[in-house]
């Protein structure tokens, strides 16, 4: 058996390296340039050839979209499909290519279902929460010090685990991109976040109420416009549009009346 190229240090550049993955995103090739920047340590270990570098980049500058944690699953792969290549000498990197492109659709659907969809809003809840009923501004700063913790730990794992397990499997990197391996996370963020939602309601319709009922009824009103919006329509963004601005009319009305 060969002796693998990458190492320790190799790993560890490209985990800091795809904190910028989306530095230069755009609409032509989307992650691809931060993509290939993350894997210019393993371009460097493996080619000591400059124009060998060059194709490298090259591969690697295409078209790639993934959700940005979750692209460490495919810099692991890439960087294990790509040292089998150097230490197999083989010339096959249109298998390189169909990699890539088997693997940006799971990614961007688990890191969209995981992150966006549930760690980031719970994380969010349950900090605006603890300022809602907090009054000491020093347990505040504890309580933003608790988003980032509570945010950071699955994303910082997600990308490190990633990367380690993306390189092992090489390949078959695909048979651990299923959103079941992270229900126990999604659950729990889930329900942190069902509860912080329903106690931030709670306190805000009797804020409104014991102030004035009216902005009781404008905040139940536009509440379950946006429930209706986001479980029958299925669009998030009318959902947040349509309760504001109805709120805002309904509010200039009662005003003026």
């Amino acid at each position: 058996m060969k002796k693998r190229r990458l190492n320790t240090y190799v790993f560890i550049s490209m985990f800091f390296r795809s904190f910028l993955i989306q530095a230069v995103w755009n609409y032509q090739s989307m992650l691809s340039i931060g993509f290939c920047f993350a894997l210019v340590p393993v371009a460097n270990r493996l080619f000591k050839d400059r124009q060998k570098r060059i194709e490298f980049y090259n591969r690697h500058l295409n078209f790639f979209n993934a959700h940005p944690y979750f692209s460490s699953f495919a810099l692991g792969a890439i960087s294990r499909v790509e040292e089998d290549m150097v230490l197999e000498k083989k010339d096959e990197y249109i298998k390189v290519d169909r990699l890539k492109n088997a693997l940006m659709g799971p990614l961007g659907a688990i890191g969209d279902q995981l992150v966006w969809a549930t760690l980031k809003p719970a994380s969010i809840l349950v900090c605006l929460l603890a300022v809602l009923l907090i009054d000491i501004y020093e347990t505040k700063i504890v309580f933003l010090f608790v988003l980032f913790v509570l945010y950071n730990i699955p994303h910082l794992y997600i990308r490190i685990f990633g990367i380690v397990k993306g390189y092992q499997s090489g390949y078959d990197v695909y048979k651990i991109l299923k959103i079941e391996r992270y229900k126990t996370v999604k659950n729990l963020y889930g329900a942190l976040g069902g509860l912080a939602i329903g106690i931030i309601i709670s306190y805000s319709i009797l804020q409104s109420g014991e102030a004035d009922v009216k902005f009781a009824i404008v905040f139940a009103i536009s509440l379950l416009t946006a429930y209706f919006y986001k479980k029958y329509k299925q669009s998030i963004y009318l959902s947040l549009a349509i309760p504001s601005v109805l709120a805002l009319f309904i509010g200039i009305i009662i005003e003026n009346l």
